[in-house]
């Protein structure tokens, strides 16, 4: 007796492999059989004919790990095919873990502004473990008790999640607990030798890898040498790990190019002799038009085809899209989170631009250096990089502020502030539409696996749980698996679902998933092709695709026709270093 047969399918096995017809069988959360199984008897049975049936997607990109006790749901990947996310990456991750120091979850606002309330600070990487813990507690009913990364694991193990969850070790954690509040320089060599320790942990507790961030904000990763971080490498090495990196767009010193932090982690590689992936590709701030954007990514590929030649095992994962940013912001408001907090409400934040003491507090806030993302002297600065989307006078739209300000002869920030006196639901955000040429070629690439950098959510998540100034998630967190097939897929559909399968389980050594085959474990999608459809470019973009009919992970069945199961099968994984 058979736990599920999917019968009258048409099998795409992740290999890349000609697809064939076929009946799959499944006992426990193993493929025990496959062929044509008429005779055989099952618990449960799915008919799947005139559709595809394939391995579970694996996005390789994910920080699903930081948030996975809080929303184990895992809904948004789910709905879209996938059953298996890379975590950890950027250097971020929620263990190891010191007495001293809660590394956030990113995004986790309500967590940070409950242990540590603070209005000047869009995002607080660090803060107290106690008050962390009690912060937790009190909101989700989650104990903060463990401090290895072996402890983490399985204390998402006993919690439950929907999905599986492949981590990666990440360096600013270990450097966090390695060296506390105070490692935001090099590490001495007694510290080397404690961090050098810790990654072997990880690595023994079955990390799949080490992944770095090196952006001036990702504390305190950027701090490591070259020499340091090499080191930890070649640890990573003897287990056969992988290399990640979030690469520096520019140095803390804001000197620097995206090209000068692919260079860097690609040295680093060579030098510790490790296959490597770059995290998340693309070309913003590398050029203001199209043209420019290509050209970009042609040098990038260029540079990269020339590590390949010179003996480095090398990928990279994009986000397949050029109008996907980290998240959706709805409301400009979410930039003015200090000021917002002050008012209380939108309506009432543009009642107090128009009182004047208020706008000289909002001036000599921004001019002293307390909230630098409004300050227009600073390179980074939202008032330039942001592009107006939504206002009730149209001709803003298409603009960034500065270039608002500098027609109207006014500083960016009074603008800001006359507009948003205006349309107090105005909406603005970080538009990378330029680069759709760029965005294509870098998909399309051998070399390339897409992702979506997504967290743990559903469609309807506001990270910040506040109506006021919502943070949303954005459309490849739902879609980029359908975006990808339907717009960059291989001109063979078997290829096309090994890009998003075995080929990333292959470049992270995830063993037994990936792929369709007697004694794997059962991660199947079930896929109507002809009614896929993605909705990333529809008005109202934050909704589940169509054509992902079933989706089973470890053997159960998860998601029906785009209702959640909650059967929570997943696991968070350990790499065998056997």
């Amino acid at each position: 007796m058979l736990d599920l047969i999917i019968r009258n399918g048409t099998i795409v096995d992740g290999t890349g492999k000609d697809c064939y017809a076929g009946d799959i069988g499944i006992v426990g959360k193993k493929i025990k059989v496959i062929g044509l199984l008429a005779d055989a008897v099952a618990r449960k049975e799915i008919d799947a004919v005139g559709k595809y049936v394939t391995p579970g997607f694996i996005e390789p990109h994910s920080h699903a790990d930081l948030g996975v006790l809080m929303t184990p749901s895992m809904e948004s990947y789910l709905m879209q095919g996938v059953t298996t996310v890379v975590g950890g990456n950027c250097g971020h991750a929620m263990a190891p873990m010191n007495d001293e120091i809660y590394r956030s979850a990113i995004v986790d606002f309500p967590v940070i502004f409950k242990a540590e309330p603070k209005y000047f600070e869009l995002a607080t990487l660090m803060v107290s473990r106690e008050k962390a813990k009690k912060a937790i507690k009190e909101l989700y009913d989650i104990d903060l008790d463990w401090h290895t990364f072996d402890e983490y694991i399985a204390k998402c193990n006993e919690n439950g999640m929907d999905c599986n969850i492949a981590p990666l070790a990440g360096y600013s954690a270990i450097r966090s607990a390695v060296m506390g509040m105070d490692s935001m320089r090099s590490a001495t060599d007694n510290e080397a030798n404690k961090l050098e320790q810790s990654v072997r942990d990880c690595m023994l507790a079955g990390a799949y890898g080490l992944s770095t961030g090196l952006d001036p904000q990702y504390l305190p990763g950027l701090f490591a040498t070259d020499e340091e971080t090499v080191r930890m490498l070649r640890v990573v090495r003897e287990y056969n790990g992988i290399f990640t990196s979030h690469t520096f767009n520019q140095r803390m010193d804001g000197t620097g190019s995206r090209m000068d932090g692919y260079r860097v982690m690609i040295e680093q590689a060579k030098a510790a002799d490790i296959r490597a992936n770059v995290s998340h590709v693309h070309v913003f701030g590398m050029s203001s038009g199209d043209d420019g954007g290509l050209a970009a990514a042609k040098e990038t590929l260029l540079y990269f085809e020339e590590a390949v030649a010179s003996g480095l095992d090398l990928s990279y994962d994009i986000i397949p899209s050029p109008y996907s940013v980290d998240y959706t912001v709805p409301y400009f408001a979410f930039f003015l989170r200090p000021f917002l907090l002050m008012s209380g409400s939108r309506e009432k934040l543009a009642e107090n631009f128009s009182v004047p003491d208020f706008r000289l507090m909002v001036h000599k806030v921004i001019e002293g250096g307390m909230y630098p993302i409004l300050d227009e002297t600073q390179p980074m600065n939202y008032l330039g990089l942001l592009t107006m989307l939504r206002h009730s006078e149209a001709g803003f739209v298409g603009s960034t502020l500065t270039k608002i300000a500098s027609l109207r002869k006014q500083s960016a920030l009074d603008v800001m502030m006359d507009l948003f006196t205006m349309d107090p639901d105005m909406e603005a955000n970080i538009s990378m539409s330029n680069f759709g040429e760029a965005i294509d070629l870098l998909s399309r690439q051998p070399m390339a696996m897409v992702c979506a950098d997504g967290l743990c959510c559903t469609k309807d998540t506001n990270f910040t749980a506040n109506s006021e100034m919502p943070l949303l998630p954005n459309a490849m967190t739902l879609s980029f698996i359908p975006r990808y097939i339907l717009s960059y897929g291989e001109p063979r559909f078997e290829d096309t679902i090994r890009r998003i399968s075995g080929f990333v389980a292959e470049r992270f050594g995830i063993a037994k998933r990936g792929t369709i085959k007697e004694g794997n474990f059962a991660d199947i999608v079930v896929l109507d092709r002809k009614k896929l459809y993605s909705y990333d470019r529809d008005e109202q973009f934050l909704q589940y695709p169509d054509g992902f009919d079933h989706v089973i992970v470890n053997g159960t069945p998860v998601i029906e026709k785009k209702v959640h199961l909650k059967t929570s099968p997943g696991k968070m994984l350990r790499k065998s270093h056997v």
